[in-house]
């Protein structure tokens, strides 16, 4: 359908690009349209004025909200009068978050009327609200359906969970982006013809901000407010008193609020209200009051005292609290008692509306509510104060912020010893270790933690602490690749519960047994993994199944069982993103960049470790394994220089290398790179003081590939028995057995390595080739230097590498969509895990190749063009 011909002041682009995107939405082909803009900038004015020309369409809205700590699935709250009743039914109780988005796809995909979803403020949203956008963007492609996510670019810097989540999307085919650009001076002139106002002054002083220019011309003045606040207030000021009271209400209510509420709490009539709405400060629609923008609530809450705003809290909180149960979210509940100072409903409010958050699978928002009750606990008993810090532990833990779980876990081992309660201290402890194991680098303080659990649990009767206590500790030993003593921990943990050992119990037990007995080199173990996630998912106990699947792609990939490894990713990958599971996804995907690397596939690892990179909240094993990657990726291109990056990762890991160095990879990576540039004094001090710990940890690959490369430094040298098979026959002088045996385990590079090792011609050529189809300079290079040294003179000169649109390598066309984003070098740099000095080249390139003067226009470029990462 066509949109009609009318349009707000300079917007017909966007809106031709909104129409486009429409009607291949009603088509049946979905789309996310993230549109971005200063505050201010007309982005939601824009939203609504393009559904209101779409006519017969079903229109779904929400707003996201400037709380303290924002509700979770706030927008679709929102729209639940508007959504069939069942699943609107579900929005007003504490429904599981897997089915509210199960059940909001299936209405999408639903025949009939296409419809409109916008999504207002997403700069604010909760993080169960961006997993469902998430989620959506995963699964719109086949739905008669568009959903519109508007934000603030000025408030999402490069590490927001919004802009996390664009990056996330952004090689998906049904994402558009859009940017609403301030208003030029020609545009304000056109709308200030007749006013008196003069269009210059009032470009120079609004800055093009659509809303402050409205604002300044609906006032009717010739004189031009030096800001929005300014000119917003300038109209209040006009209220008789009993309006401005119930707008101040409102201001302290939110954007929006029933005219029961705003009367109930500022204690004005209905007419004082109506005021508001004939002077142009609210408007009114749909049984509901609310502010034209934002940027109106913030100038009217600023300008109300602290003692009356205080005062406005209080009689919201008494109002909204004599409610029904479950008609007003305990988050905003909490969010009225803290402005209103009152600790005891904080101590009250916030728990439960942390418990809803969890429910919802909004983690980050909970963790905030539990701060904000253990803020005011004041003397209430240490068993309080302990039992809000190991729940604020995980949900710290769940909401990816490792090291801020780990305090909390902590805190809460010394809070229940002083509480006297050793059995609920052993599990405080038990936590602590889980947390300590995903952070990686803190694997040896997570291994105390654990024996001091078990310490105090073997005075006590058996319990699920015990129980927790011995699975943590064996696959803490798995880890540390002490495969024999993961197996007895599991076999201790099914005696211990008998033959009446419920699901879960059995599930983590066969999981500590099958890990190890796979990391032995027994493939049946994998079907013993594949066993526990069947129980755990059977059971809802869903993050231990995302659990089971993050081994089962460790164990596949480091053992270089890739066609098991791509039999079972599939299903992983499936099981977390239909949860929300965004940190066990992360780390599937940072396994799968490892395997990419392994089997030649660079440019897919290369893109998965880049994805991991720029969306992990975390500091640990996955952002460490994905920099590996990277590193790889560049010593064996010939890219930037590798060494910073695996550096930092080395230094990081220092206390954890002789445990978890084998999945990591950073040492053989820094000697792999110390060889590519000649420097075999480097590969010697770096292998010689790795190789005698790994050979007693007996992990075989990190021990063939350890000493691989010493033989680069130092000559032939003594085979280790421990080392893996074809590392061992490369060392043994048996160079073409080695690289046929690579080939048949799926490793392109390694084959092509071995072959470069031989001193006979043919093998050297065979090698230079797989090198230049690889794209691996350095390698290619020492690979020609041994034929012209063995008298060869028709060697092939090196490939060309082939570039993206306009030339642009894979790299400049991640710059560009950066820069489409609005971010600055050292954000990118920030982003990509690279060196400011490489950005402002990359940058350089961008320009160049695209004949454009500046950033803005590459980033029109961009925008115009569809770029993404790919």
């Amino acid at each position: 359908m066509r949109i009609g011909e009318g349009t707000l002041a300079e917007r017909d682009g966007e809106f031709a690009a909104l129409s486009r995107w429409w009607e291949e939405a009603a088509a049946g082909t979905g789309r996310l349209v993230l549109v971005g803009g200063d505050a201010g900038a007309g982005k939601t004015a824009l939203i609504h004025e393009f559904g209101r020309r779409l006519g017969d369409v079903r229109l779904l809205s929400g707003s996201c909200e400037p709380l303290t700590t924002p509700p979770p699935l706030g927008p679709l709250r929102d729209m639940a009068d508007a959504l069939p009743a069942p699943l609107g039914e579900l929005l007003l109780g504490t429904p599981d978050p897997v089915a509210v988005r199960r059940r909001l796809l299936d209405e999408l995909r639903r025949g009939g009327t296409p419809t409109l979803v916008a999504l207002d403020d997403a700069h604010w949203a909760d993080e169960a609200t961006l997993d469902l956008l998430r989620f959506l963007g995963r699964r719109l492609g086949g739905c008669p359906a568009m959903v519109v996510v508007a934000y603030r670019q000025d408030e999402v810097g490069p590490r927001h969970p919004l802009r996390v989540l664009a990056g996330d999307l952004a090689a998906l085919p049904v994402v558009r982006r859009l940017t609403v650009p301030m208003l030029s001076e020609a545009a304000i002139a056109r709308l200030a013809a007749g006013t008196g106002v003069d269009p210059a002054e009032l470009h120079r002083r609004t800055g093009g901000n659509a809303f402050f220019v409205t604002q300044v011309l609906g006032d009717g003045r010739a004189a031009v407010p030096a800001t929005v606040r300014d000119a917003v207030l300038a109209r209040a000021a006009r209220l008789g008193p009993g309006a401005r009271d119930a707008l101040d209400a409102l201001a302290c209510l939110g954007m929006r609020a029933a005219p029961w509420l705003v009367e109930a709490v500022s204690g004005r009539s209905a007419a004082e209200l109506d005021e508001c709405v004939e002077r142009g400060m609210l408007t009114a629609d749909h049984g509901a009051v609310a502010f034209r923008h934002e940027l109106v609530r913030v100038a009217v809450e600023e300008a109300i005292g602290p003692g009356r705003a205080a005062h406005l809290h209080r009689r919201a909180l008494a109002v909204l609290a004599a409610r029904p149960p479950g008609e007003v979210e305990p988050a905003r509940l909490a969010d009225h008692a803290q402005r209103a100072d009152d600790r005891a409903a904080v101590r009250a409010y916030a728990p439960l509306a942390a418990q809803r958050a969890s429910a919802l699978g909004a983690h980050k928002e909970a963790a905030a509510h539990l701060r904000r009750a253990l803020d005011v606990l004041g003397g209430t008993p240490p068993a309080d104060r302990a039992g809000l810090l190991e729940e604020l532990g995980r949900q710290c833990h769940l909401a990816d912020d490792l090291e801020a779980a780990l305090r909390a876990r902590e805190q809460a081992a010394d809070a229940w010893r002083a509480a006297g309660d050793e059995r609920r201290r052993a599990g405080a402890l038990a936590g602590l270790a889980i947390t300590a194991a995903h952070l990686a680098r803190e694997i040896p303080r997570g291994e105390k933690a654990c024996d001091e659990a078990l310490g105090l649990l073997t005075a006590l009767p058996p319990g699920p602490e015990l129980a927790l206590a011995c699975a943590v500790r064996g696959k803490l030993a798995a880890m540390a690749f002490r495969n024999a003593e993961a197996i007895t921990w599991g076999e201790r943990l099914l005696a211990m519960a008998g033959e009446d050992a419920g699901p879960p119990q059995r599930a983590l037990a066969l999981l500590a047994i099958g890990i190890g007995r796979a990391q032995e080199g027994d493939v049946a173990g994998l079907d013993l993994i594949g066993q526990s996630v069947r129980l755990l998912r059977e059971t809802s106990a869903d993050d231990q199944a995302g659990l089971g699947y993050f081994w089962l792609q460790l164990i596949c990939v480091t053992r270089r069982w890739y066609r098991e490894a791509e039999r079972w990713y599939g299903e992983a990958l499936a099981f977390t993103d239909e949860h929300g599971q965004e940190i066990w996804r992360q780390w599937l995907r940072a396994f799968r960049a490892r395997a990419m690397l392994d089997q030649g596939r660079w440019d897919e690892a290369e893109a998965l470790a880049s994805e991991v990179l720029r969306t992990a909240g975390a500091d640990d094993g996955r952002k460490m394994l994905s920099m590996v990657v990277l590193g790889r990726l560049r010593a064996r291109r010939g890219d930037a220089d590798p060494r910073p990056l695996l550096s930092r990762v080395h230094a990081a890991m220092v206390t954890a290398e002789p445990v978890v160095g084998w999945i990591i990879g950073s040492t053989p990576a820094l000697a792999e790179t110390a060889a590519y540039a000649g420097e075999s004094d480097r590969v010697r001090a770096i292998v010689t003081s790795a190789l005698p710990a790994a050979e007693k940890q007996g992990e075989p690959w990190l021990v063939g590939e350890l000493a691989h490369w010493l033989s680069h430094a130092d000559g032939p040298a003594t085979v280790p028995a421990l080392a893996a098979e074809p590392y061992r026959l490369q060392l043994s002088g048996h160079r073409r057995e080695a690289a046929e045996r690579w080939q048949q385990i799926g490793c392109p590079y390694e084959s092509a390595t071995a072959l470069a090792d031989s001193p006979e011609e043919g093998a050297l050529r065979e090698a230079l080739a797989a090198f230049d189809g690889l794209g691996a300079r350095p390698m290619r290079d020492i690979t020609a230097r041994r034929l012209r040294r063995l008298g060869v003179r028709d060697i092939p000169r090196r490939p060309v590498r082939a570039a993206g649109p306009e030339g642009l390598s894979a790299r400049e066309q991640e710059v560009l969509t950066l820069l489409a984003d609005g971010l600055r070098n050292a954000e990118m740099a920030e982003a990509l895990f690279l060196s400011r000095r490489t950005v402002e080249h990359h940058v350089a390139a961008v320009l160049r190749k695209l004949g454009v003067d500046n950033r803005g226009e590459a980033a029109r470029y961009a925008r115009r063009n569809g770029v993404a990462v790919r």
